[in-house]
């Protein structure tokens, strides 16, 4: 009758929609969803740290992407300066950097810096980048005779509530393996806070370890 002819259907239609045992955990669905805010701010964080990746390698010869920071982006020094403040002073601050490496100037007396190898860290709120830079004398002229040498440091990106890149803090800045004097006290100032010293002998005790 008809019950019988539409049964292999109904075993069909049963199975389609039954859970499977052979089906992994990963096919599942999730149990929570962002919020819509949420997911914009990730699909533009994404979007940006892909844009800062591509530039990070070549960061002292041309200039940042202007649409991955925000318009109040800060350029931070290892000692907590600023030494730019918004987008426009950023980038041009960048551009020059990218101009004096790349002059001719350069040709007879400097050392002209290399392209980036680097190392990213990201989460949810920062994308922090080990880098390090070679640097190399000209083959001619008075900085000829300069030894080769390597800049290296740490580069933390903020992300805003908009996934731009809204600070950039330098630390950890080091020349041939060595802190430049500018990082070594401001680790010093930071631990100097952080274990609060009984007496100026510890303070100058930490001081010899980061110099060491």
């Amino acid at each position: 009758g008809p019950s019988a002819m539409l049964a292999p259907f109904a075993w069909v239609s049963l199975a389609l929609i039954s859970p499977r045992a052979d089906v992994g955990s990963a096919a599942a669905l999730p149990t929570s969803f962002l919020s819509d805010a949420a997911f914009s701010r990730a699909q533009a964080a994404h979007r940006n740290i892909g844009r800062l990746r591509g530039f990070a390698p070549a960061a002292f010869t041309r200039s940042p992407p202007e649409v991955a920071f925000s318009d109040d982006i800060s350029l931070v020094s290892d000692l907590g300066v600023d030494l730019a403040r918004g987008r426009e002073a950023y980038l041009s601050l960048f551009e020059a950097v990218a101009a004096l490496n790349t002059s001719p100037l350069l040709d007879v007396a400097g050392l002209r810096a290399g392209e980036l190898q680097c190392d990213y860290s990201i989460g949810p709120d920062a994308v922090s980048v080990r880098w390090s830079a070679p640097l190399t004398p000209a083959s001619t002229g008075i900085s000829a005779a300069l030894p080769a040498a390597a800049l290296s440091g740490i580069s933390t990106y903020t992300l805003a509530a908009d996934g731009r890149l809204c600070r950039h803090e330098l630390s950890n800045l080091r020349l041939n393996g060595r802190r430049l004097p500018s990082s070594t006290l401001a680790e010093w100032l930071r631990l100097y806070r952080r274990s609060s010293p009984a007496s100026p002998a510890e303070a100058f005790a930490t001081a010899a370890e980061l110099l060491a």
